[in-house]
């Protein structure tokens, strides 16, 4: 009977096929092939998914050896249509207008439960190893993974986003796309909110916006960089770079206006703008610059208690430093006086963009 179910499944007779198992089944059902052969059957039907998961069941208990040789076949041959599927789909997509644009694919944290069976799924779709995938998934926040022609990166988001994986794609020309006003000072709060901002060098102009046109904010911390001197082995001076400091930067979406009001506590001029504090009001230097920004942070707190704040930069950024190549590419919009420059400003500049394409886009 085993040939005659053989038979009508490599001349897709399926109903004959079904037929014969169950009888099988009633006649013998200890036979070990049994659900080699239901697995078969519904691997030539096109159930790719119930047959390779029946595969896998059978696999670790099979001890015939043909029975594990054709197990093995069969997880094969469906790992092979996966991949030919994929390459034609992958191939349709990079057929369509744009693209070819230059875009990022970045992945959400997902919590430890879930990181074994998802880094499987990963690891299958990316074409790694389960091991290596499970150290890729982010646990905390999100991870610029991958960069390259959107086509590409939008079909893998998909598949990950099948697949359970949270994860989204951004192009690069709208996170360069994005107006940023760099505030030198908050020059009104009523009836709505002034600042000055510098959008040249030694120029000043203002803009006006309702505090219910902040979408989100953004807070991140950017290191400060100086040249220092050690002394090294042997008393021999050695000079090396360190942070000494961090630079406090807060974002505000207008999503409306498709612009980003930027804050920085190096940068502001808190005895220009109006003061938030007894101690700012007396204008002689008695309120410290923490004391002044944290008084800023809360009055902005208190008027957008309910919007949405991003402020796990750090880790992300970690992430990105990795691609230079893509940072030279992003015009970081942070005046801060360095020696030389840092990849870091364009890795906050990208945190922000892709926070505002995420929510608003």
């Amino acid at each position: 009977m085993v040939d005659s179910i053989i038979d009508a499944i490599n001349s897709e007779n399926y109903e004959e096929a079904s037929q014969l198992l169950q009888q099988l089944q009633q006649d013998e059902p200890d036979n070990i092939w049994i659900p080699f052969y239901q697995a078969r059957l519904a691997e030539a039907q096109g159930d790719v998914t119930l047959a390779n998961q029946r595969y896998r069941e059978l696999l670790p208990n099979a001890v015939n050896p043909k029975l594990m040789r054709q197990i093995r076949q069969g997880i094969e041959r469906i790992n092979q249509q996966e991949i030919q599927q994929r390459e034609t789909a992958l191939n349709e997509a990079m057929t369509e207008i744009g693209s070819q644009e230059m875009s990022m694919l970045i992945l959400e944290a997902i919590s430890n439960e879930s990181k074994q069976v998802a880094a499987q799924k990963f690891g299958e779709i990316m074409e790694i190893d389960p091991y290596t995938a499970r150290l890729q998934l982010p646990s905390r926040s999100w991870r610029l993974y991958r960069t390259g022609a959107i086509g590409k990166l939008k079909f893998q988001g998909e598949q990950l986003q099948q697949a359970d994986i949270p994860c989204f794609t951004a192009l690069l020309t709208d996170i360069n796309g994005f107006k940023v006003h760099n505030v030198l000072y908050i020059e009104s709060i009523e009836p709505k909110i002034t600042i000055v901002y510098e959008p040249k060098k030694g120029q000043r102009d203002i803009l006006t916006f309702e505090w219910s046109e902040v979408g989100q904010r953004i807070n991140g911390l950017l290191p400060i960089f100086e040249e220092c001197v050690d002394i090294g082995l042997r008393g021999k001076l050695k000079r090396t770079t360190q942070t000494l400091d961090y630079a406090k930067i807060c974002d505000l979406h207008l999503p409306q206006k498709q612009t980003i009001i930027r804050l920085c506590d190096q940068q502001y001029r808190f005895l220009e703008g109006i003061p938030f504090s007894d101690k700012q009001k007396a204008k002689d230097g008695q309120a410290t610059m923490k004391e002044s920004w944290q008084h800023i942070m809360a009055f902005i707190q208190e008027k957008t208690p309910n919007v949405p704040t991003y402020s796990e930069f750090t880790p992300f950024g970690e992430s990105a430093i990795d691609f230079q190549e893509l940072l030279k590419l992003i015009t970081p919009h942070i005046g801060l006086l360095r020696r030389e420059e840092t990849p870091w400003d364009a890795a906050f500049h990208l945190y922000s963009g892709l926070a505002f394409v995420k929510t608003f886009s």
